[in-house]
């Protein structure tokens, strides 16, 4: 549970008892706990923080859980995704698991229950996320620092460096779209093109110029 550390949570709950206990407790385990009070705001909430989990309720005003959550979806996210709901109908819990729903956890939330889940986006990270990536001999990304490191020199980057970063050492053979990186790395917001050329610039300052390649009128991939 270490690696809970170095990760950001968004709860998107409308009870505001539910919603304070929850962050007051998780506070102590993760990096960042943030939250909401609807879906909109919890949108609006996701694409200011990008966060590691999305833990979501489903009744709620403005916009439900799983509208927000299929807003997620259609953004490409990559966050992990937790709906808890008072709900247990089995409509429902097959309609969490069409939507891509990583955990359905149903409340009163059991502390146990909730653990076992963060322990399953753990393995999952193991699975899915390396927690060391390499760009060169001596270049590489760590992911729970979310830094780069340069023979061995600690390389500091910003959420939105790392991300762009990240998403381009996922397919090395692959050129991601301008639409594929304002979804995963904006959060499915606007994004500028002098905006993304702020963030290729400033990573070619930090790994060199010939990492990233512009492809022209498509979006970036990694050499």
């Amino acid at each position: 549970m270490e690696r809970l550390k170095s990760k950001t949570i968004l709860i998107v709950e409308d009870e505001k008892t539910i919603r304070e206990n929850l962050a007051s407790m998780l506070k102590f385990f993760f990096k960042e706990v943030h939250t909401a009070i609807d879906g909109h705001d919890g949108l609006d909430k996701y694409e200011q923080y990008l966060p590691d989990i999305v833990m979501t309720d489903l009744k709620m005003p403005n916009m439900s859980g799983f509208e927000l959550l299929e807003e997620l979806i259609k953004r490409d996210s990559t966050s992990y995704k937790i709906i808890v709901s008072a709900h247990t109908d089995k409509e429902l819990l097959f309609k969490a698991i069409e939507k891509g729903i990583n955990r359905y956890l149903v409340k009163p939330i059991i502390e146990n229950e909730l653990f076992e889940t963060f322990e399953a986006y753990l393995k999952n990270l193991e699975k899915t996320q390396p927690m060391i990536i390499k760009i060169d001999d001596d270049i590489y990304l760590e992911s729970d620092k979310k830094s780069l490191f340069i023979s061995e020199l600690e390389i500091h980057l910003n959420k939105k460096e790392f991300l762009f970063l990240k998403l381009l050492l996922s397919n090395d053979n692959k050129t991601f779209t301008y639409e594929e990186i304002e979804n995963i790395v904006w959060g499915g917001a606007l994004m500028s093109q002098s905006a993304i050329r702020s963030v290729v610039r400033d990573l070619r300052k930090k790994i060199g110029e010939k990492y990233i390649i512009n492809v022209s009128g498509i979006g970036y991939r990694l050499k």
